[in-house]
Parts: structure tokens; sequence; C-alpha cells
């Protein structure tokens, strides 16, 4: 009986074995031959599991100035990891893993920031929990091409690096608030750059490009599959940006304002260099700024040129005389009480800078002495307010200038009551930025049409070359008409030349201008009073040059500089307009209009390229020309300035040779005339300061070759400055 029951176990068993056994092989032949698991496809599911893909980085695009100088580049950066499972180097003869901890940490310590004690604590920490690889954090990420080299000198087993790209801005500072800057859209630094301000963020989508990226299938190391087929998308690189901004004009703008910061520690600068006919900015810039490739110790992440209104003061008297003028009720004979203006007996006073006035004076005369109480006379009596109101909107007071810039914003014309408007007449009460200001006056350069400001050229893609979305000139409105810019600019014209004016010490060598100065009071937050006292103003200008064909406008404010006294405000903006304005003048090639010599005739310039040397020279000397010869061959084959061009007696001309280039002694030569030797013979020049040259780093009688780098120091003379009037604009 006992051995029947264990036979009928036995056989229960053996057939429960079976049934589990062919369960099981039926389920092997039937993966097999679907290759299926809960629908899932084993080779796909496979493939995926070896498939890996690794991104190609898109090159962002660059930014240039508009000669073609780069303003944002692109430059490779490193990102270092350790691996430390000795795994990975499998048989290879030499170590692929970090081996000795101690060595390492001792080594890297050396090159970059993190402390050897920090390195082998954090190498040791890994390698007690079986980590793989771990990176060193921002230690070591983003690290430069020669800290990459200097470490792979070190020869340390286990040390890799990723390669990217990184952000790098040449010229610095210059310009910073314009270009703006990027900054990495991931932690660990391996992803693309962004833009996060600027025009780099205003045009980030073209500037960015597409990713592209490799597939493939790799082993359990993460090595590369052979005899496989990669799957390769190429990226598609940013395309290029092209700005309006001069990078030279852009310096010259930055010299000066970094002089008069340091001289005079003022609160804020702001300032723009535009061409007023197209409405193209040149140059802008604002104190206190930032480096962008350091992004250390941002004061300031506003572009006040763009958006900080203000109460600009007396610059705004420009649009109300503009407006008086082409209302018709403007009579610059006519003659007013100075000093003090009155709405009603028991009203509050309005009064000039100059409390007691100057007498019964002429609207003329009171432009020129910048005169509050004439222009609450031509607001009030002569234009009203209303129609004032009319006028402020037709120059765009009332929005934005449209500029291609992000973060614009604008102020409010303060127009309440009869006090508010009046005294935005002459600039107090009502805000308005820089731009607004710059757009408005665009009217005195282009027969009264205002054009649009912008800074953006053109965009060319980065693969063809070719350029698409170019901006162009483009007129906004017309305010005023051409007589009335007429009108208004010999009168501007006078305010810098005439011995009432506010703007004597405005006036340029060389050339005739047009402007207007202002010293806006500034309200103080806690009183709501104006401040009082020293510098406690806005001193600022509005100028343009040639008078009668301008070329340039130009924009500065200073805001609270270290003075004594108030008078010595205007010192911080003449001297930014002037050193700007006259250097960009020659170095565009404009030709000087005013002569302040008693001899102001002309002459037209012969044409001696061809001739021997002696004989130009002798020609040249004879008409009344300094002669400069460049070179020691005995033909002429180049001149500066162009035969045929109306020259001064006493002017220097350059009279290239054919033979080998020898260096003149430029001692006491102008900026001019150093950058046209360096046209004439495609000398790179860099230089330092204003004024006349009194060093150079080619020595004279020297040889140099086309191409060479030039670099001049100049220097200021010691002509004693005229104070100025000026006004309180409250």
């Amino acid at each position: 009986m006992r051995q029947k029951r264990h036979a009928i176990t036995l056989m229960v068993v053996v057939f429960v074995f079976s049934a589990l056994f062919l369960t099981i092989l039926g389920r092997f032949l039937y993966i097999q031959a679907t290759g299926e698991v809960y629908n899932v496809d084993l080779e796909e599911y496979a493939e995926n599991m070896r498939e890996t893909e690794t991104t190609l980085p898109a090159e962002r695009g660059l930014i240039y100035d508009r000669s073609g100088m780069v303003l944002a580049d692109n430059q490779p950066v490193y990102n270092m990891y350790a691996i430390l499972d000795e795994v990975y180097t499998g048989e290879s003869e030499t170590p692929l893993h970090v081996v000795d901890v101690e060595r390492t940490a001792r080594q890297l310590a050396t090159v970059i920031d993190m402390s050897e004690e920090d390195l082998r604590s954090h190498l040791q920490d890994a390698v007690d929990n079986d980590r793989f690889q771990i990176a060193f954090g921002s230690a070591g990420r983003g690290l430069s091409e020669d800290t990459y080299q200097e470490i792979q000198e070190l020869d340390l087993s286990g040390i890799y690096f990723n390669e990217t790209k990184d952000r790098y801005y040449p010229n610095g500072l210059y310009a910073s608030h314009v270009i703006g800057y990027t900054a990495f859209d991931g932690e660990d630094g391996s992803k693309q750059v962004t833009g996060m301000y600027g025009v780099e963020r205003q045009l980030n989508d073209q500037l960015s490009g597409q990713d592209g990226y490799v597939n493939y299938q790799q082993d359990a190391f993460g090595d590369p599959l052979r005899n496989q087929e990669e799957v390769v998308q190429a990226p598609d690189d940013g395309d290029h940006v092209h700005l309006t901004i001069d990078q030279k004009i852009q310096s010259f703008l930055e010299d000066a304002m970094t002089t008069v910061e340091n001289e005079y520690d003022p609160e804020r600068i702001m300032a723009g260099v535009m061409d007023p006919d197209t409405g193209e900015v040149l140059a802008m810039s604002n104190r206190p700024t930032f480096n962008p490739n350091s992004r250390e110790n941002i004061e300031n992440w506003y572009n006040d040129m763009i958006s900080t209104p203000f109460e600009p003061g007396s610059t705004m008297k420009i649009f109300t005389v503009a407006a008086a003028m082409e209302a018709g009720v403007y009579n610059g004979q006519s003659t007013y009480e100075s000093g003090e203006f009155k709405i009603s007996e028991h009203g509050r006073s309005i009064n000039d800078h100059d409390v007691d006035g100057w007498g019964t004076i002429s609207f003329n005369e009171g432009v020129l002495r910048s005169s509050n109480v004439a222009m609450a006379e031509l607001v009030w009596n002569y234009l009203e307010p209303d129609r004032f109101l009319e006028y402020l909107k037709a120059f765009h007071f009332d929005r934005k200038t449209g500029i291609d810039l992000n973060g614009e914003r604008i102020g409010e014309i303060s127009y309440g009551g009869p006090w508010e408007q009046i005294t935005t007449g002459y600039g107090q009460g009502s805000t308005f930025t820089p731009m607004q200001i710059m757009k408005a006056a665009t009217t005195l350069a282009n027969g009264g049409e205002m054009v649009k400001p912008y800074v953006v050229s053109h965009l060319t893609d980065s693969e063809t070359g070719e350029t698409y979305q170019k901006s162009e000139r483009e007129v906004v409105g017309q305010p005023i008409s051409a007589d009335t810019v007429d009108e208004l600019k010999d009168l501007l014209g006078r305010v810098v030349t005439d011995e009432e004016g506010t703007a004597n010490s405005f006036q340029l060598d060389g050339f005739t201008s047009l402007g207007k100065t202002g010293t806006a009071s500034i309200p103080d937050p806690e009183t709501g009073l104006y401040m009082r006292g020293g510098g406690n103003y806005v001193f600022s200008y509005i100028g343009l040059a040639p008078k009668d064909d301008p070329e340039l406008m130009m924009y500065v404010a200073v805001k609270q500089p270290d003075v004594e006294y108030r008078y010595q405000g205007s010192e911080t903006t003449t001297y930014i307009y002037n050193t700007v304005m006259e250097n960009s003048l020659h170095y565009l090639d404009v030709s000087p209009d005013r002569n302040d010599t008693n001899s102001t005739s002309t002459q037209s310039l012969p044409d001696v390229t061809g001739q021997q040397v002696n004989e130009a020279v002798s020609q040249l000397e004879e008409q009344g020309m300094s002669v400069q010869v460049v070179g020691a061959g005995d033909t002429i084959n180049a001149m500066w300035p162009a035969s045929g061009s109306d020259v001064v007696s006493g002017q220097r001309v350059l009279l290239q040779t054919n033979g080998e280039l020898t260096m003149p002694d430029l001692t006491g030569w102008t900026l001019r005339d150093v950058l046209a030797l360096a046209r004439l013979n495609d000398l790179d020049l860099d230089y330092m300061g204003t004024g006349l040259v009194q060093q150079q780093s080619i020595k004279p009688n020297a040889t140099f070759d086309k191409g060479q780098t030039l670099v001049v120091e100049l220097t200021q003379s010691d002509d004693d400055e005229t104070e100025e009037d000026v006004e309180d604009t409250e």
C-alpha cells in the first residue's frame, strides 16, 4: 500500500515538473519565434538599451560692429570629470581610472581653484561609495584652454574633459549694456549658452541655431560597437548679428566716461552717439557698467539710455522753442521781463537760474541764456498748454522710441495742472529717457523728419554669408518743417558760439556745431523737494556737428558728480562731449568747417601721384602745404588727402613712396593725421588719450610693414578752460 502511494506521488511530481518544463519550453519557443515579451519587441528593446545619442552643439552666431570687428565671440572651454571604477581600465596596459587619489588631489590643487584637502576628500568619498565617475563642481567647469593644457601635462590617469563653447567678449565692458551676455542653461555647464541680456537675449533665437546629434550603439562600458552605422545630423550654427555700433567711436566714449568716472565719482553717467540722418546708434554706454566676461558685482542692471526716465532739464527747451516756431508764435526779437514768472499775482514763482534775471531781453537772448521764464512765457502765453501738448506728442514724448533693444521704458508727461504744464516746457516735472530726446532731435538733421533709432544693422546666414533682416532708415514723423529747422539750428548754433550762450565750452576744435545744455534739479525721494548744492543735479548736453549738415549727434548726462560748486558740474559733460565728438569726426574723415585762424581760404589739392618725390614736395610746399613723405622711394604712389580735396594753408599732406616704408616722427600730430597715416599704409592703429601725439610704438625713421600695429599716446594741451554759465531748471 505504501509503495503504491509513493508511486502515485512520484507520478504527480513528474507530471507537474513535466508540465512546468513544457510550459517554460513553450514560452522560450514562443519568444524565440515571435521576439516579443508582453508585447515588447525584444530586439528593439535591446537596440534601445545599446543605442545612445550624443548632442552636437550648434555654434552660437557672432556679434560684429559696423566695420566687421567681433564684439561677441566663442571660445573653447573644458569641463573636467574623473572616472574612478577600475572596471573602466579593463585589459588596457595603462590605467584609465584614477589610481592614486593622493597624487591626483595634490597635482590638481596646483591648477584649479580647489584645495588639496577638498580634492582628496571629494575623490576618496567617491571611491568609498563605489561611484563610477564624478565632476568637480564650479572648480572644474569652464576651464580655459591654458588650464586644460596645464592639466593634460600633469599626465593624471582617470581625468577627462568635455569640450564646449563659452561666450567671450574681446572688448570687456565696452557697450556691455547693449551687447548683453549669455549663461549656460544647465548647471553642469554642458548645455548650450542662452542669451540673458541685451542683444544676446533680444536675438537669442537667431544666434543660437539648432543642435545636431550622433546616434550609435554602445557596449556595457559605453564604447561604440564596431562595424555599425552611425546616424549623424549636423548642427545648424547660429546666424551672425551685425550692429550699427562702431567699435572706435565706442572706444572714444568708454575712455572718456571712465576718465570722468574716476575723477568725479558720479552716481550715473549715460551717453550715446548717433548718426542723426539714419537713426543708427554708433555708440552707447552707461556708468556703472559691467564686464560681461565675469559679470561680477553688477551695480546697474538697466541700460539707462533707454530704461531710466528722469527729469532732463533744459535740453527739453529745444522742443519748446521748436513748437513755438512751428506754430508761428515765436518772434525772437520780441521781449519779455526775465527773472521771475507767475501765472497769477499770488501764484508760485518760476525763476531763472539767475534769480535777478537780465532785465527786459529778447526771446532769442532768453534761449541763449537758457531762461526758464522765456519757456514759461512761450508755453502759457503764446503756445498755450493744450497746443504744446500736441507738439510733445508729435515728437513722440508719449511713447517708446521703438529701438530694437529689450527693456525700453518711458516716463510720463506730467500735465495735471498749470504748474506741471509750464515746468514741462523747461524739462522739470515730466520724465523722459535720453533716447527719446535723441530721437526727437533727429529732426534737426533731417529737415524736420524724425527717424527711428536702431542698433541692429542686419543678420547674416552663418553658412552662406547672405544678408537678411536688414534694418533701414525709417521716418516715423515730421513734427516741424524744414524752415523751422533752419531757424532753430541757427539759434542753437549761437548757444555754442555767442558770449551769452550757455554752451561756450562745448565748441569743437575745427567744427561748427549746435546744441543745448541742461542742469536739471533732482527730486529728493525722502522730502519730495528738489536737492540743492554742489553736484546734486543732472548735468547734460545734446549736440550735433557740423552745424549745417550734421554727421553726428551726441547726448551725455552726468548725475551728481563730486564737485563743490554747481558750475563745475558741466566740466564732466564738456570733457566727454568734446573728446568723443572731435575724435569721432576726425575718425570718420569729416572735413573741418570751422577755422579760428585769420586765413580761411582753401585751395584744391593737385594730383602728385606718379611724380618724383622732390618735384611733388616742392609743388605742394609752394602752395603752403606741410608735406610728410612716408617711405624711401623716389616716386609718389599715393597721397592723403586725395587729389582734388579742398585744403587750407598749412594742412598736413601725406605722400607715400614706392620704396621701403619708414615711419615719420609723429610728435605733435593730431589723431586725424595719424588715422590718415594708418589708412594710407594699412596699419592697425591703437591709441591712448586725446590731444596731440607724444609717444609712438614704431620709432621715427624705423622701417615698417603694411598690417603692422602702431600704438600712439596722445596728451591734451595745457590751455586754460573757461567756465560756462549753467542753469537751475527747477
